[in-house]
Parts: structure tokens; sequence; C-alpha cells
């Protein structure tokens, strides 16, 4: 049985020129082709280009209201008044700094069973000694700073030392209120519900894992 095959134009306007036939096929279709064979793909990377355009004006106009309101307050200071400020800020920030460097090395060289939290790389380590027992990735909740028109108090993720107060199934409760807990998720990155202000979450796999080592009292270390 004859198979039937489709005829082939052959014209001498389809071949190529002897002098080519070691190219590659060069034809490329235009941005007009593209957009009308993937429309709907050009309108959600168009939408995503403008929600970045549109946070980054944002961005940039909150940096600029804050700057002006940080020169207002300024010029409304005497000299004095501005010498002390600036001296205020300094000291906070090297109070912060010496702090963060006091638990890095108390954590290094603590010998009981702790926990060490990494703020900059979201993990949270059981460590003794300096040797890492588990580590574990961590989500943190947002910070919230004082306000006049609220009166929810302000909530920060901590920096230093801190203890664990307190132990139930599924959250670690530190001295000053932070808390550490435990997503229903096995894999953290799938947890996309909000986690309360100045608090911290890892996995339930990961807080079934420690709990049995935890007691009230053993040190936690921001840094």
């Amino acid at each position: 049985m004859e198979i039937f095959r489709p005829k082939q134009e052959t014209g001498p306007e389809t071949r190529r020129s002897p002098g080519r036939s070691g190219e590659g096929d060069r034809r490329r279709g235009t941005w007009r082709d593209f957009r009308r064979a993937y429309p709907g793909f050009v309108f959600v990377l168009g939408l995503g280009l403008f929600a970045m355009i549109a946070v980054d004006g944002w961005l940039l106009v909150k940096r600029v209201k804050y700057n002006q309101d940080v020169k207002s307050l300024r010029d409304h200071m005497s000299q004095a008044e501005r010498q002390r400020s600036d001296l205020i800020v300094q000291s906070e920030q090297n109070k912060l700094r010496i702090a963060i460097e006091l638990a890095k090395r108390q954590a290094k060289f603590d010998k009981k069973l702790h926990l060490n939290v990494s703020v900059d790389s979201s993990r949270m380590y059981l460590t003794r000694e300096g040797a890492v027992l588990r580590e574990m990735p961590v989500q943190f909740g947002p910070e919230r700073s004082p306000s006049e028109s609220s009166d929810s108090l302000p909530a920060a993720i901590p920096r230093g030392e801190r203890t664990v107060a307190d132990l139930s199934e599924t959250k670690i409760t530190l001295d000053g209120g932070t808390q550490i807990l435990s997503s229903e998720s096995a894999q953290l990155a799938n947890d996309s519900t909000a986690i309360p202000p100045g608090s911290l979450r890892i996995s339930i796999v990961d807080m079934k894992a420690i709990k049995p080592n935890l007691n009230a009292g053993m040190k936690v270390y921001f840094y």
C-alpha cells in the first residue's frame, strides 16, 4: 500500500544558495508575532513590570517624605538639640552592634545546649559548644513601630540574649514576650499564613525534633 506524502515545494525561491548551505535556519519571528501567539503571557509580563515600577515609585516617594520630615524636625532644633540627638542615635546603634557581637561570642562558647537565631540568614540552630546539632529555616513576622494612633505595643525581632520562659506543643515563649511558633506545614516555605509581629516560625517537623531538648531557662541568642 502506497503511503501518501505531502508534496514539498522545491522552487528556486525556497532553496538556499550553495554559498549559504552551511548556515542554520536564521528565520526569527518578530515581537509582533510573539505578542499575537502568546497574548496572555505578554499581558501577565506587562502587569508584573507595572507592579514592580509602582512599588519602586511608592518606596521612592516614602523615602523622599521621610527625608523631608527628618530635615523639618532638625530645622526646628537648636544646635545643642541636634548634637544631642545625633549622640543618642549613635549610642543606640553602638549598643545594638555590641549586643549582636556579644550574642555571637556567647553562642560560640556556651557549653550548654542552646538555640542560635541568625536574623540575616533566616536560620535557627540547635547548638552546643559550637557544634551545630540541627539547622532550621525560620520565618519572621513584621516589626511594629510605636504609633500615636494605635494602642498596640511595638514589636520587633530581638537582638542579643533571651531565655526560654514557657513551652507548649506549638510554641516557645521567650522572656520579653517573643514567641517561636510552629507551622502546620511540614515545608515552611509552603506556609503563607500571617505571622504575628515580632514573632518567629519554624516548621512543625523541626519543632517536634527539638522539643524534647528544650527546657525553661535555656538560652536563645539572636544576632
